[in-house]
């Protein structure tokens, strides 16, 4: 309630007042609601010249308004451009939950013994901490389930990967290796999303920090907003150091504290 998103939707009019092309601000939050609820009040403070496009322009909607999105389709929008250098084709599937726990029952069953029946709902949610973990951090939970989620993880992606289809943490990871292996198309992401903005920064895990920081590395015009008293993801794996850190990696950083509630008044 004290004014968090809304810093980010002005400073969102704001540039674009300035003169900052629309197509190049990203603005990055976790839920599809809060991304709808984003743009909604964009579309309310930009001029309404501004909203319509001039006819006389080349049809450009990337050029006219800003990116407002969850990380998720972020990267589902980097890898239906990108995705084929990595091996899969451009129409992959995307797996719902529903999908990725018949894919995990299905592996279970072919290394269980005795007709053991494993939870695939557990196994799969380990195998998402191992993915999202940062390298080299450790990984906590029942151990004879992490053990397992070690072993059939490979047998897991390869099983995906044969139906030409994705989890939703691999959307991140693959934008990641995309990144990291065809520097051409980070550089693309870059010259496209200039300026770079997080919500509820506090939520991000390993990955998500990693892509925001590849994309704003360079150009280090990075805005967050988030408070470190409110992380409510720990359990899927979000790190409250990527907030209270963020001088170390941009030690040119401003700190703004928003400190009244407007939301919840004394009475």
């Amino acid at each position: 309630g004290t004014g968090k998103t809304r810093t980010l939707t002005c400073r969102i009019a704001h540039m674009i007042g300035r003169g900052v092309p629309p197509g190049q601000v990203l603005a990055v939050t976790f839920t599809n609601k809060a991304a709808r609820e984003m743009v909604e009040r964009v579309n309310e403070m930009l001029p309404r010249e501004r909203r319509r496009r001039d006819r006389s322009e080349p049809e450009d909607p990337f050029d006219t308004r800003p990116t407002v999105c969850t990380f998720h389709s972020l990267c589902v929008r980097i890898l239906r451009q990108h995705i084929e250098r990595l091996g899969y084709k451009k129409n992959f599937v995307i797996y719902d939950e529903g999908d990725q726990v018949a894919t995990m029952k299905k592996i279970l069953s072919a290394i269980s013994a005795n007709g053991e029946k494993t939870d695939a709902h557990a196994v799969l949610s380990m195998v998402s901490k191992l993915k999202n973990a940062a390298p080299g951090a450790p990984v906590f939970g029942d151990e004879s389930v992490l053990a397992l989620a070690q072993h059939v993880r490979r047998r897991y992606e390869s099983a995906l990967r044969a139906a030409n289809a994705v989890d939703f943490d691999d959307l991140i990871l693959l934008a990641l290796q995309l990144f990291r292996e065809h520097p051409d198309a980070l550089e693309a992401c870059r010259r496209r999303w200039r300026y770079v903005m997080v919500d509820e920064y506090q939520d991000t895990n390993g990955s998500q920090f990693e892509l925001v920081h590849a994309l704003a590395r360079e150009s280090r015009n990075l805005c967050v907003v988030g408070d470190d008293d409110q992380s409510i993801y720990g359990w899927r794996g979000a790190e409250i150091a990527n907030i209270l850190d963020l001088e170390k990696h941009y030690p040119e950083v401003k700190g703004i504290k928003l400190e009244q509630n407007y939301r919840s008044t004394n009475t």
